[in-house]
């Protein structure tokens, strides 16, 4: 197995659960760089973390050290250009989400980083500490039968701070994200229209929307709803799926499956070991398939390219509240 030389861009909040899923594995990765335009976060984390080279830039961590993947950790307005910048010196890159803030941007980094000859993959993480694999795992193997439908709901008191705020898209882009990306990813399967109207609750400070509605249907038939708030003082976090035979039922905390003929008691429960404090090893799985990608020349799983119908369901979610109409997709593309 290859260890690998890791650089981090930016030094910001979301860095520090990368820096804390990287330390639990040495034999895979060494964090050798890192850079930040603010002194001040680079220089916490580099003394928190201690990583050898800190530098102010990206183009001065390129041309002063050696490294073989970015990790990229700065505000989503500006990753296109970071993307453009690591392509060109040859460096794969690992990028947190949302990818992009447009599905035009988003497609540009994917194209950039096919001509560049660099793999690019997200760190769609909620596929690992929330239960949408272990979920993907049991419809696949037929547990509930065919599913017809998907109900989630996101409830939470979250009062954001620094640059969130001032962006035009907020709880669907922070928290929307995870959820859009996770029905597509446990039924294996592509959108074909969206419909989602939000709102902004004055209990939060924001000048993006804190409330949204969304549905999502998908080619093989099944119909999503999903309810987001940031505003509500009661926290609740459930998805069920409901399938012709059973149900699953699952939260942070672990999952439930209930067939039709047990009723109320669970056929099974699981507990998911990647809940809470142990966060931090979804982003390490990410990380590590795109790793595992280089060594075998395939393209991970959690690619850019496959993360384009993330954001397609993303922007086309917020078109559909601008416009207050049915947003079309073809093949999980926006028409």
């Amino acid at each position: 197995m290859k260890r690998f030389k890791i650089a981090v861009v930016g030094c910001g909040n979301v860095s520090r659960m990368h820096f804390d899923a990287y330390q639990d594995h040495p034999e895979r990765i060494q964090v050798v760089a890192a850079c930040d335009p603010v002194s001040e976060q680079l220089s916490e984390a580099q003394k928190k973390y201690g990583f050898a080279q800190g530098f102010a830039s990206l183009e001065a961590m390129i041309a002063h050290a050696e490294w073989d993947v970015a990790v990229v950790c700065t505000p989503t307005p500006v990753r296109s250009q970071v993307v453009e910048t690591l392509a060109a010196a040859q460096k794969h890159i690992f990028v947190e989400k949302p990818f992009a803030d447009s599905y035009q941007d988003a497609q540009h980094m994917v194209n950039t980083c096919s001509q560049a000859g660099v793999k690019l993959a997200v760190n769609q993480n909620f596929r690992y500490h929330y239960p949408f694999e272990k979920a993907r795992e049991l419809v696949a193997q037929g547990a509930v039968g065919r599913v017809v439908s998907i109900v989630h709901q996101d409830l939470m008191f979250r009062q954001d701070k620094g640059w969130r705020t001032q962006t035009q898209r907020h709880a669907l882009s922070v928290m929307g994200v995870h959820w859009l990306d996770g029905f597509r990813w446990l039924l294996n399967d592509v959108a074909t229209s969206v419909v989602c109207e939000t709102r902004s609750s004055s209990a939060i400070q924001s000048v993006g929307e804190t409330e949204a509605t969304v549905q999502v249907n998908f080619k093989q038939g099944v119909l999503a709803s999903y309810l987001e708030s940031f505003s509500s003082p009661l926290p609740r976090t459930e998805t069920i799926v409901l399938g012709e035979t059973g149900t699953l039922v699952f939260s942070y905390d672990g999952l439930n499956l209930f067939e039709q003929k047990g009723r109320a008691t669970p056929h099974m429960q699981w507990e998911n070991p990647l809940r809470g404090s142990h966060k931090p090893e979804a982003t390490f799985i990410g990380l590590n398939l795109l790793l595992t990608a280089l060594e075998e020349g395939t393209e991970p799983p959690n690619s850019g390219r496959d993360n384009l119908q993330t954001i397609a369901l993303l922007e086309s979610a917020y078109r559909s509240a601008e416009e207050h109409c049915v947003i079309a997709l073809n093949e999980g593309v926006p028409v």
